[in-house]
Order: C-alpha cells, then sequence, then structure tokens
C-alpha cells in the first residue's frame, strides 16, 4: 500500500509540474500573439509550395498512393511536428543553463528525470496544432483524406512523440554540457530529412540505404500516417500502420531507459564540474 501510495504521490507531483510548465508555455505565447500568427501564415508556404511540385511531378503511381500532393503534405507535417519534439527539450535545456535557471529547476522538489516529461507538452501541443493546420489548409487546394483514419493517426502521433523525444533527451544530455549544439541531433535530422521518406517514396533509394530507413521512427510515422489517411494508403508498401506502432513502441522501450540515464548521468557530472550554470 505505501508503495502504491508513493507511486500515487510521484504521478499527483509529476502532473503539477507539467501543467505548470504548460501554463507558463501558454503564457509566453500569448503574450507574442503577432508570432503566433506569423506562425499560422507560414503553414501556407510547404502546402502551396508542394503543390506546383505536384503539378511538376505530373502522373502519380501507387508508390505515392496514386496523390503525390497529398503524400507530400503529410509527410512534410509529420517532419515538422516530430522536429519540434526531437529539438524543443534540448532548447530549453540550454535556455536554462545559459540563462542560470537551471540549477534552481534541479533543487526543487522533482526528479531531474522528470524534466523532459515537463517541459515538452506545450511546444509539443503547439506544434501538434499548427501541422493539424496544415493539413486542414491543404484540402482547399486538392488534398484529400479519410476521416476515418484520424483515431489511428492520433495514436501514432503521440507513439512518435515519444519516440522522439527519446533522442532529444540523449541530445540534450550533450548540449546541456557542450551548451552548443550536439551530434546526436544533427546527424539524426539529417538522416530523418533523407531517409524518412518524407518528399519521396522510400523505394527510391538505393537497397543499400534503404535498409537504414527502418531504423529511424520518423519513417514508420510517416508511413503508418499514409495508410491510415490517405484514401488509397493500403496499397502503400511497407509496414501496416499496427506493425509501425507496434515498432515505435519497442524503439521507446528500448530507449527511454538509455536516454533517461544518461540525461541523469550528465546532469550529476555537470552538477560537479560546474557546467550546469550560466556564463
Amino acid at each position: 500500500m505505501s508503495i502504491a501510495s508513493g507511486l500515487a504521490k510521484r504521478a499527483r507531483r509529476g502532473a503539477q509540474i507539467g501543467s505548470a510548465f504548460f501554463h507558463i508555455g501558454v503564457r509566453d505565447s500569448l503574450n507574442y500573439p503577432l508570432a503566433l500568427v506569423m506562425q499560422g501564415l507560414a503553414t501556407f508556404v510547404p502546402i502551396v509550395t508542394f503543390l506546383f511540385v505536384s503539378e511538376l511531378v505530373g502522373e502519380n503511381g501507387v508508390d505515392v498512393a496514386f496523390d503525390y500532393y497529398t503524400f507530400v503534405v503529410l509527410g512534410v507535417a509529420t517532419m515538422s511536428v516530430l522536429g519540434v519534439t526531437l529539438n524543443s527539450f534540448g532548447g530549453a535545456m540550454l535556455n536554462f543553463v545559459t540563462q542560470g535557471q537551471l540549477e534552481m529547476f534541479l533543487v526543487e522538489p522533482m526528479p531531474w528525470r522528470a524534466l523532459p516529461f515537463a517541459l515538452v507538452p506545450w511546444p509539443t501541443f503547439q506544434a501538434f496544432a499548427t501541422a493539424s493546420l496544415m493539413v486542414l489548409l491543404s484540402i482547399p487546394l486538392g488534398a484529400s483524406y479519410a476521416l476515418g483514419g484520424v483515431p489511428t493517426a492520433i495514436l501514432i502521433v503521440f507513439m512518435g512523440f515519444a519516440a522522439t523525444l527519446a533522442i532529444g533527451i540523449l541530445g540534450a544530455s550533450i548540449k546541456v554540457l557542450s551548451k552548443r549544439t550536439d551530434p546526436v541531433l544533427q546527424l539524426y535530422t539529417i538522416a530523418a530529412s533523407v531517409l524518412s521518406g518524407a518528399f519521396f517514396p522510400v523505394e527510391l533509394l538505393p537497397s543499400w540505404l534503404r535498409a537504414f530507413s527502418w531504423v529511424i521512427p520518423h519513417t514508420y510515422v510517416i508511413q503508418a500516417l499514409r495508410r491510415v489517411l490517405m484514401p488509397q494508403g493500403e496499397v502503400l508498401p511497407g509496414p501496416s500502420a499496427w506493425q509501425a506502432i507496434a515498432a515505435l513502441g519497442a524503439f521507446s522501450l528500448v530507449m527511454y531507459p538509455l536516454a533517461l540515464w544518461v540525461f541523469g548521468r550528465a546532469l550529476e557530472y555537470g552538477r560537479k564540474i560546474g557546467a550546469l550554470s550560466g556564463y
């Protein structure tokens, strides 16, 4: 009973911390309404650009489910929303370090390893809203979606958030100590941009390079969303939506223990050498 009550107390404390950071993010964003408006307007750029690219591509085949425009809009929207999840925690940690605020957070009665889950909800929600707006704005321009796949798509996006956050925690561990950019996220971002099939079918890659695509969570998220949201998405090659969800879950189960352990060790080492204060 004591173990259960302790876990419940930790869960309540974590929810309170996450809610507090979420409200801080909301208030900070509302203080700059013009930035929110410009962020919304910026969603027009990729969907209009790829509208003309789709005209250039011309005839669409099975490898894009007979609709390149919808195919690429889903890829671009997914890359944008997962990119925020990937980088937001590292960016927040770097700001705390450079502004001399991190040590203040670490003396609070909260587990250090809970920080990623407390800091990420608001930027992730904001990115999801922006990506959803991008998808909605593409409909009048000619994109078409299967509304019946929306519940499954939400689950896929959630699993994608979880998988990319694990990678983001690893990157943040390096960024906290170096106070600069880190090679982990840079390498992953480059690989995801090329190998995930966001802009073209994965099948166009050379066979030896295609194998690396299925090591990247982005590929599974993009592939699964296309299969459930495109009207003829079932013709696309590759794993099914539920197979992709299972792969993302397995990736998270493997990566989170490692990422959180490395993050905790990085904070402990940074505290010992005095690298957590601002400069």
